[in-house]
């Protein structure tokens, strides 16, 4: 391994990375993997695990691998936190329609006629059952405790994988300071190597 190929250092401050809960024995339910850490002697640290290049090439695969898992969690994130407002609206939308039916109330709607146009009108005859949209341009008509049913299953299943990704992402977030740690201890004992290297070299 030459200097060329050497990563460099990464300014930060060594931290408690069970700051946010993670036990030592933690074993992500997602199957996310654990960054080993280096400890205080590299050396041994590199001899064991097959030498420079070998622990170089695995540390920066993983580094590489937390950065991707990384991305596709706050694509995950942002999709789900803009999900569960749009399902709890739709919720309270059917619920709504559902009493006021039952209190044989005038319903009053809007139809959209274009993409700023909009008509008002009354519905006379007392609506039983409501449509929603599955995906893929499919929409399916349920009774509205059919879909109350099925939307609040919906709710509580978005919320429960925010919470999910949530934690894979604090997660992440410490693996991926364990891994710029083990960098940065690495690239300090590479160049203390070199050093040693030159010394030698300069006295013979």
């Amino acid at each position: 391994m030459t200097e060329s190929t050497l990563c460099p250092p990464l300014v930060g401050v060594m931290k408690d990375y069970n700051i946010k809960g993670f036990a030592d024995d933690y074993v992500n339910p997602r199957g996310l993997p654990r960054m080993e850490f280096i400890d205080e002697d590299v050396a041994a640290y590199v001899k064991s695990k097959g030498g420079e290049t070998a622990v170089q090439k695995k540390t920066d695969e993983m580094f590489s691998k937390y950065k991707l898992y990384e991305y596709k969690m706050m694509q995950s994130k942002d999709n789900l936190k803009q999900k569960i407002p749009e399902i709890t609206k739709t919720v309270e939308m059917v619920k709504q329609l559902k009493a006021r039916v039952e209190a044989d109330e005038e319903l009053e709607a809007h139809f959209e006629l274009s993409e700023v146009v909009y008509a008002e009108a009354v519905i006379k005859d007392k609506p039983k059952t409501v449509g929603l949209w599955l995906g893929a341009n499919v929409m399916v008509e349920y009774s509205f405790d059919e879909a109350i049913k099925l939307l609040t299953g919906n709710l509580a299943t978005a919320k429960e994988s925010l919470e999910q990704v949530l934690e894979d992402l604090a997660f992440l977030y410490d693996q991926t300071n364990i891994c710029e740690v083990n960098i940065n201890r690495l690239h300090n004992y590479l160049i203390q190597e070199r050093r040693k290297e030159n010394e030698a070299a300069a006295q013979k």
